[in-house]
């Protein structure tokens, strides 16, 4: 059995990336920033390992990679607060790889970054050895993140690998209940590509990419279909018996006072391929486009979808 370690173990992927993990016989040593918790409570009673610290305060990471061989690094923001992004991003991979480096036990460590590093590509099919754009403050962050990271896998041979992940949902952040409680709008006109993955799916590449991923290799993690958002947003608001979406434009999503990295990123196109993590992991989605789960969540046929036609 392996030995994992998981940073952000109290979130939505790191939550249950460990509550797997423990499910198969693995040793799960979390590093949370609070044990004050039901999740962590519920988590050390399955027999998580529970570490205290923050990757940003490097002497409270003095032992946290003995003896493990498996490291994920699941800590991400989207608001840009302070400079705490940069600090957890950049400076807190330094801390944990120093720490893993010490250990000199690790055989894989995975950092899930984000879309952003992209900016907004339009139409364009976007493969990992793409140029990055950034286009808002957090793609610039991200992008300093992955450079330290792999100046370090070219330095030491750092068995580092990065997933730039779609935007994720599943149970407790079902973007169904979102749109229907009008908490998730289109922002923009609606012709940019979302790029998602299923929190299930994740956990299964997750769990692949330290078995068969190439260190120093970007994985793109996105289902097979990205889709428009007004196809998005019409298909939902359809099932639901609801009014096709209206535009809000990024500008007065911004004058409301919404974070630019936050507009930034759910009107961006990123549109992702990817052949790269079925191809070199072998991986199989279960949700292969958001459609899979309108219909395990409403029980009935997505029949508007068949219908989409997107225009050029």
């Amino acid at each position: 059995m392996g030995r994992y370690l998981i940073v952000g173990a109290a979130g939505y992927t790191g939550s249950r990336l460990a509550a797997h993990l423990l499910s198969h016989g693995h040793y799960v040593r979390g590093l949370v920033r609070s044990t004050d918790s039901d999740v962590v409570e519920r988590l050390a009673q399955q027999g998580m390992s529970v570490w205290e610290g923050d990757i940003t305060h490097p002497e409270g990471l003095i032992g946290v990679a003995n003896s493990i061989e498996y490291v994920y690094n699941l800590t991400s923001r989207m608001v840009i607060e302070n400079g705490s992004v940069r600090c957890v991003a950049v400076e807190g991979n330094q801390n944990l790889i120093a720490a893993c480096s010490r250990a000199r036990t690790v055989q894989a460590y995975v950092f899930t970054s984000n879309i952003a590093p992209y900016g907004s590509r339009g139409d364009t099919w976007l493969v990992e050895d793409d140029a990055v754009s950034p286009e808002y403050p957090l793609g610039e962050v991200m992008i300093e993140a992955e450079q330290t990271i792999m100046e370090l896998v070219r330095q030491h041979h750092f068995p580092a690998m990065i997933l730039r992940v779609g935007f994720i949902y599943g149970p407790e952040r079902d973007f169904i209940e979102a749109i229907a409680s009008n908490t998730a709008t289109m922002i923009g006109d609606g012709r940019n590509y979302m790029s998602r993955i299923h929190v299930d799916d994740l956990i299964h590449i997750l769990t692949q990419v330290t078995q068969n991923g190439q260190p120093g290799a970007v994985y793109n993690v996105a289902d097979d279909e990205p889709t428009r958002a007004i196809d998005f947003y019409s298909a939902v608001r359809q099932r639901l018996g609801m009014v096709p979406p209206r535009e809000r434009p990024a500008a007065q999503a911004l004058f409301a006072g919404m974070d630019p990295s936050v507009v930034g990123m759910v009107a961006a196109s990123v549109r992702l391929s990817n052949q790269r993590i079925k191809e070199e992991l072998g991986i199989e989605l279960r949700y292969p486009h958001f459609h899979t789960w309108l219909d395990e969540q409403l029980g009935e046929p997505v029949e508007v979808l068949k219908a989409i036609t997107v225009n050029a």
